[in-house]
């Protein structure tokens, strides 16, 4: 099913999303303007912002409330792929130019930070308190899983344990709050607040593996980028790690961080990490373990009445898992 289908019952608060994170963009100086609207208007899914109003269709729903929070999230998720570009020096994301290839770095990280100040004025205006609580937690749990990453140590040791730490804080936790506080703002149960807060981790988790899973496999014209682009940045996921595993006694990930071996070199060992990673079982058991964290989202709802809205949330973990990009 397309995403676009899925999001039918919230077509109206999603485009009510679009029109504030716009508004975003008027600003006094013109070309930080046209800057915020280049990375406001990049296409995306809107899968963040989808899943609070989603999760706001299965009580009151309010999109009074419910868009400017939907509005907070995507702005949450936006400054820090902001961040993530300047850290990694990309200068493409979907085959469309960073702010970090237009300006300088310093500059990018200001309009990051502009757009984090933004995402909690607009998590203000919902008007919970335990909803504002629940977006500064996770705020912080994301910088914290941006600094476990960032300093963790590029030699092709990291563990499965390890790297589900730092999805759980850099994806899992925004999927999380994106659909616990849709939740608590349509006053559902505390039971199903819980129970959506768990479909929501578990999604997320399974999003990353798959994005992870698709920087082996994915086709590089609709990804925007080249294949193995997470190891050039020094990121190791968890295909590379189900290879290592499989090899313990090799290195195998450890050559393409030696320090000793010039830029051609480590290209070179860098692609037949990746064709070894593609012609074996690494991108089935990586896939595997994402079709289980679908499973416990999926279950994760079986508590709530059946509806078209529950129906949608089944459709889109079905998806995450599924799509091509």
């Amino acid at each position: 099913m397309a995403v676009a289908s899925i999001f039918s019952a919230v077509a109206e608060g999603v485009h009510r999303v679009e029109e504030s994170l716009l508004s975003v963009a008027e600003v006094e100086h013109p070309q930080i303007s046209a800057l915020l609207r280049h990375v406001l208007q990049t296409e995306g899914k809107r899968i963040r912002p989808a899943l609070v109003l989603l999760s706001g269709k299965l009580g009151d729903y309010n999109l009074d409330r419910l868009v400017p929070l939907a509005t907070a999230v995507e702005l949450l998720h936006t400054a820090t792929l902001v961040h993530d570009d300047v850290i990694d020096n990309s200068h493409t994301r979907r085959g469309v130019p960073t702010l970090n290839s237009l300006i300088s770095g310093r500059a990018t990280i200001l309009i990051g930070d502009y757009l984090f100040a933004q995402s909690a004025v607009f998590a203000t205006k919902s008007h919970n308190l335990r909803v504002m609580e629940l977006f500064s937690r996770t705020l912080a749990k994301i910088c914290d899983g941006e600094l476990r990453n960032v300093s963790s140590s590029n030699d092709g040791s990291k563990s499965r344990s390890e790297y589900y730490r730092t999805i759980e804080a850099k994806t899992a936790a925004l999927f999380v709050a994106a659909t616990q506080s849709g939740a608590i703002l349509a006053n559902l149960p505390e039971r199903e607040i819980q129970a959506i807060g768990a479909y929501g981790y578990n999604v997320g988790v399974a999003f990353q593996i798959v994005d992870d899973i698709l920087d082996f496999v994915g086709d590089e014209r609709k990804m925007g980028k080249p294949v193995g682009s997470d190891l050039r940045q020094g990121t190791v996921t968890l295909p590379a790690i189900r290879l290592a595993e499989s090899f313990p006694d090799d290195g195998i990930l450890a050559c393409i961080f030696e320090d000793s071996i010039d830029d051609a070199e480590r290209e070179r060992r860098i692609k037949r990490v990746v064709e070894m990673v593609v012609s074996s079982p690494a991108i089935r058991l990586a896939r595997e373990e994402a079709l289980s964290f679908i499973r416990e989202a999926k279950d994760a709802l079986d508590i709530l009445p059946d509806s078209d809205h529950k129906r949608s949330l089944l459709a889109l973990a079905d998806y995450i898992v599924e799509r091509a990009y």
